[in-house]
């Protein structure tokens, strides 16, 4: 199952950070024991946090990685492939996405926008800080990123998301296009 998590604080001694990680932990043995696991998708916080919130403080098999190479892109303004290499160990599912970031923004009021359906009047005051694109013309670098998925042995899905835009089943049509081509 994958799912997004909220923000996971910078501040490890924020008492939400605790929560989760320990919420987390549970979750991640009960699917664990299931043969399951929750996948959390990227975007939120930094690959390098995530790992360390994986890793150091929730501590359960049953928790991984749904990679999200636009969310990466469009918040974070970080590099997919490199965020790959960085979380190889917890990848599970990887999502065929694009965008473009446009301007910094907190991870935190995006998400929590997106959760309480807002991001409208968020960018009314921000200006655009992102956004989502067809396959293949935003800002993941795709030859990288497949072949950073190949390096580490990724042999799952790519499954297509697409959120916006005005004719979403052309541009999924587009999109298995342009996976079939640099595949």
């Amino acid at each position: 199952m994958t799912t997004h998590i909220g923000v996971v604080p910078e501040d490890i001694f924020d008492s939400i950070y605790s929560i989760m990680a320990e919420r987390l932990h549970d979750v991640g043995e009960y699917a664990a024991r299931l043969g399951a696991c929750l996948a959390i998708e990227t975007g939120p916080e930094s690959p390098q946090a995530l790992k360390d919130f994986i890793e150091k403080d929730v501590c359960s098999k049953g928790i991984a990685v749904n990679m999200d190479p636009a969310n990466l892109v469009m918040v974070q303004n970080a590099d997919p492939a490199a965020a790959v290499r960085l979380l190889q160990d917890h990848i599970v599912h990887t999502h065929a996405k694009d965008g473009i970031h446009i301007q910094k923004c907190d991870p935190e009021k995006v998400y929590t926008a997106f959760a309480e359906g807002g991001i409208k009047e968020l960018t009314a005051k921000t200006g655009e800080l992102f956004k989502e694109t067809p396959l293949g013309q935003g800002g993941v670098n795709w030859q990288e990123y497949i072949q950073a998925l190949r390096d580490i042995g990724y042999n799952g899905f790519l499954t297509i998301e697409r959120e916006v835009g005005e004719n979403p089943i052309d541009d999924i049509n587009l999109a298995i296009r342009f996976l079939n081509k640099i595949l």
